[in-house]
């Protein structure tokens, strides 16, 4: 497994992909904001219709997920605003798995870390969670399931995090953590999850650890120091 510095040099090219990407993206979520609004315009002024529910649905949907990748690019960067705070990694799991399991994904959790903390930006906690449970749901599809388990080792809190999808090449999972590098289809993801897992994980004072073999799933270790009370 090799590990990519973000503060290292982009390589040639690199960056003007990166730009077309990011307005390629920003493009597709401002066309549905506009679209929906615009769409609202219209029956207002052929009708009496007052109701424009699923409209301003889709538009609120598009501007969360334009939200949410611009506070993605912010955490690659390492330019998002850091305020960490004792954090209890059992809670902030639950909070994040919940909505996941109402989305139909298949997840078994076993938290093991009690009333122990981390200290971390919380909401860069749940960024990198996400990442990390958003690549395990795309690896099980509708027909696997995903493990997640806590507790402590020595001085650290441990998540792990394990799905029974196909697995990675030695090939692939030495490229696991370098940015842009995806094995999805075009579109379907932009390979920032795991640089941002891991840059978090370096922040706050811990390190994430990926294995994985063709046909035998893949295993997400993150360890964080735990802060006494």
């Amino acid at each position: 497994m090799t590990e990519n510095s973000p503060d290292a040099p982009p390589e040639p090219g690199r960056l003007e992909h990166f730009a077309a990407n990011v307005a390629h993206d920003f493009n597709n979520l401002l066309t549905g904001i506009l679209g929906n609004l615009e769409l609202m315009q219209n029956r207002a002024a052929r009708t009496q219709v007052t109701s424009f529910d699923g409209y301003l649905e889709s538009a609120r949907n598009a501007g969360s997920r334009a939200a949410m990748f611009a506070q993605r690019l912010l955490a690659f960067s390492g330019r998002a605003a850091q305020d960490p705070e004792p954090t209890p990694i059992d809670a902030l799991l639950h909070d994040i798995i919940e909505p996941m399991r109402e989305r139909g994904v298949n997840i078994a959790y076993a938290p093991g870390c009690g009333p122990a903390q981390v200290l971390c930006d919380p909401a860069q906690a749940e960024l990198a969670l996400h990442e990390l449970l958003d690549n395990a749901a795309d690896a099980v599809a509708e027909t696997g399931e995903i493990r997640i388990a806590t507790g402590i080792s020595g001085a650290y809190a441990e998540i792990r995090i394990t799905d029974t999808g196909n697995g990675m090449s030695p090939q692939v999972l030495g490229r696991a953590f370098e940015p842009f590098f995806t094995t999805r289809p075009n579109g379907a993801g932009k390979g920032l999850g795991l640089s941002i897992a891991d840059r978090f994980a370096r922040q706050a004072g811990g390190v994430l650890e990926i294995t994985s073999q063709p046909g035998q799933g893949t295993v997400a270790r993150l360890r964080l120091p735990v802060i006494s009370e």
